[in-house]
């Protein structure tokens, strides 16, 4: 096929050409990524914890606090919580989010959750009306301030409905993310067996030393990068993949396809004038 007869280039054209080109390899592993997550969906159960956790894993169990964290409207302790703004009409203005690590407790252990990159479906814990002149406290007000619209609803003499989501500490939660284990370090007692000639040998503890131990982590994980924590147990619509997000496993090649012979096809162009 001649390609000077498909090409005349363009600035423009040259420039999406290597868009294309760059833009290919992300959408393919973005395709990539969401088809591997959805077949690790396919027959994923509950299991208890234990150190047999590998992968992507679905865990319940009290979530127990790490630092103390407490809901803007309930004042409950919690390991994380929304604060969504809303006017009167229903126009949501923002929704702010503050998640701290946890632990998630179960029969065979503990396994800590790092919250960051993942989400979070919660329940309502407590709802506020606030007037246009009414009071907020100061950390409502410092977390209000956020959101800019807000502000300038209630100078414009709007009121506000604010919806918290929290989940409070001791509550059941369920957690689907990946297992990594970190080594970490324990002081263990260091025996030091003695004879003293008239009996047999007793042990006496004469110092410490460490002794390397495991601690079961729950993330969104490096690769495929999900992580959901819920206070009640995820629906199939949590764990679904959209088919879309799928479709980058056929359109970042044919991308970086078209952007290769509109490369090709311009080279071809420019040589056919001489230019080089």
């Amino acid at each position: 096929m001649d390609l000077t007869l498909l090409v005349h280039p363009t600035p423009g054209g040259l420039t999406l050409a290597v868009a294309a080109v760059v833009a290919g390899a992300p959408v393919f592993s973005a395709g990539l990524r969401a088809l591997r997550l959805r077949r690790r969906f396919e027959g994923l159960t509950e299991r208890p914890i234990d150190d047999a956790l590998t992968g992507l894993v679905h865990v319940s169990g009290p979530a127990l606090l790490e630092s103390p964290l407490f809901a803007p409207l309930s004042a409950l302790p919690c390991v994380g919580y929304q604060l969504e703004v809303h006017s009167l009409d229903g126009h949501s203005m923002k929704t702010l989010e503050v998640q701290r690590p946890f632990r998630v407790s179960g029969p065979g252990g503990t396994a800590c959750v790092s919250p960051a990159s993942g989400s979070w479906s919660l329940s309502t814990t407590a709802e506020r009306v606030v007037a246009a002149s009414g009071p907020l406290t100061e950390n409502l007000q410092d977390l209000v301030a956020q959101a800019p619209g807000a502000l300038w609803w209630r100078r414009s003499g709007g009121s506000l409905r604010l919806v918290e989501r929290a989940l409070p500490a001791g509550r059941t939660c369920h957690v689907v993310g990946f297992v990594r284990r970190t080594r970490a370090l324990e002081l263990a007692p260091e025996v030091e067996v003695l004879r003293t000639g008239t009996g047999p040998a007793f042990e006496v503890a004469v110092g410490e030393e460490p002794v390397p131990s495991h601690e079961l982590w729950l993330g969104a994980g490096d690769n495929l990068d999900f992580l959901l924590v819920s206070d009640r147990a995820p629906a199939a619509r949590d764990l679904a993949v959209p088919p879309w997000r799928t479709l980058g496993v056929l359109a970042g090649p044919a991308l970086s396809l078209f952007g290769l012979l509109y490369l090709a096809g311009a080279a071809e162009y420019l040589r056919s004038l001489g230019l080089f």
